[in-house]
């Protein structure tokens, strides 16, 4: 296919092309036999924890597995699931949601139908924040042995930094574990890990990392580890085989070193000013979410809500009198890729995506511009 002329999806992002030099420049051998492989994985998941807050020196690591980012949700649940089997009593689990994902997480654990795991949502709306005092509420009641949450629900483009640090300090007071999914905000945002108290902390290399979309990034607390070694569990997704392997030098399965290296040359750059890393996905944000209102455009996260809308994705309103399908095919066969939406947003919604490697003002304002002038002409 011909490559976009402005990249708004919001993840896969586009691969920057000194990552597809990359590729192919340098020859990788096999991860499984050369410790070369095994200090590049050392030091990614070293680079990764400076930039999450991952504190290593209190038993907590990173873990980076081969598979799309949805692959670290999996791992993280069925890693702390007790089988039922091995122990009967109730574990106790609540989804915390106001988006696609973050109820979503209900569904997941359900799906497992494991009789010994009681699983509640406390769910908002999509277009509301998460009402703390409410959460610490459910939790007193219920006390969950774990809590997820989403830091960015990705169709709905809404932000929960506050929510989700406030969050994790009462679950831990509470003796539960807390898994957050950061997948799609992450380097985008600030995530201090070990601070928001998070023992399970998911990312994917494909939102505002820039690389393909074929790892996926567990952070793992020192309490997590425990539940995961006392479970046990051994598939394909499982992260207690992770625990040890730079030390034993030994991988599940063959690893996809081309990626990890790819995962680690943006680390080394982001590292260089994580600030000013954050401050670009802030600009660029601001300038999409001002010229969305000139032209006419309404956000999802509109008026008292706004301040919800994340740095890596804005969710607008599809006009009315406008079917989104229609839109998308126009300004795709002018070269622009933006993104619809799931769930009670589908046909609602549509995203522009400016993170990573796409959250530059040419690419924006390019995007931006074709969408005005189509829209333009749907509307009058």
């Amino acid at each position: 296919m011909n490559r976009y002329t402005a990249a708004l999806v919001p993840g896969p992002t586009v691969v920057p092309e000194h990552l597809v030099k990359l590729y192919q420049e340098r020859f990788y051998g096999s991860p499984d036999v050369e410790p070369e492989f095994f200090a590049l994985y050392e030091k990614t998941c070293n680079n990764l924890s400076e930039l999450l807050n991952v504190k290593t020196s209190e038993g907590s690591s990173v873990v980076i597995q081969s598979g799309e980012g949805m692959l670290a949700l999996w791992s993280a649940i069925k890693s702390v699931l007790p089988w039922p089997f091995d122990f009967p009593e109730e574990f106790r689990v609540l989804c915390i949601g106001n988006g696609v994902y973050g109820d979503g997480f209900s569904d997941m654990v359900k799906q497992l139908r494991y009789p010994n795991v009681k699983v509640e949502l406390l769910s908002f709306e999509y277009n509301e924040a998460i009402n703390v005092e409410k959460v610490k509420e459910k939790i007193q009641r219920f006390q969950p042995n774990l809590v997820t949450a989403v830091l960015c629900d990705t169709p709905t483009g809404v932000l929960n930094s506050p929510a989700v640090e406030i969050i994790g300090k009462y679950v831990r007071e509470n003796n539960g574990l807390y898994c957050v999914d950061f997948v799609s905000a992450g380097v985008a945002v600030p995530v201090d890990v070990n601070g928001w108290c998070i023992d399970l902390g998911l990312l994917g290399t494909q939102k505002a990392l820039s690389c393909e979309s074929t790892l996926s990034i567990v952070t793992v607390s020192e309490r997590a580890w425990k539940q995961i070694e006392k479970v046990n569990y051994a598939g394909y997704d499982a992260l207690w085989p992770w625990k040890n392997v730079v030390q034993d030098q030994l991988a599940p399965y063959t690893h996809n070193w081309p990626h990890i290296d790819a995962l680690n040359e943006q680390l080394i750059l982001i590292l260089k000013d994580v600030e000013g890393e954050y401050q670009r996905h802030r600009e660029i944000a601001e300038y999409c979410r001002e010229r969305a209102k000139k032209m006419g455009l309404k956000l999802w996260l509109d008026g008292e809500v706004e301040y919800l809308n994340s740095p890596s994705v804005t969710a607008l309103v599809v006009p009315e009198g406008v079917e989104w399908q229609k839109l998308d095919s126009i300004i795709k066969a002018r070269g622009v890729a933006l993104g619809g939406s799931y769930g009670k947003g589908a046909n609602v919604i549509f995203r522009i995506g400016h993170m990573g490697s796409q959250a530059t003002l040419e690419n924006v304002k390019l995007g931006m511009d074709i969408l005005e002038e189509e829209l333009q002409k749907l509307t009058n």
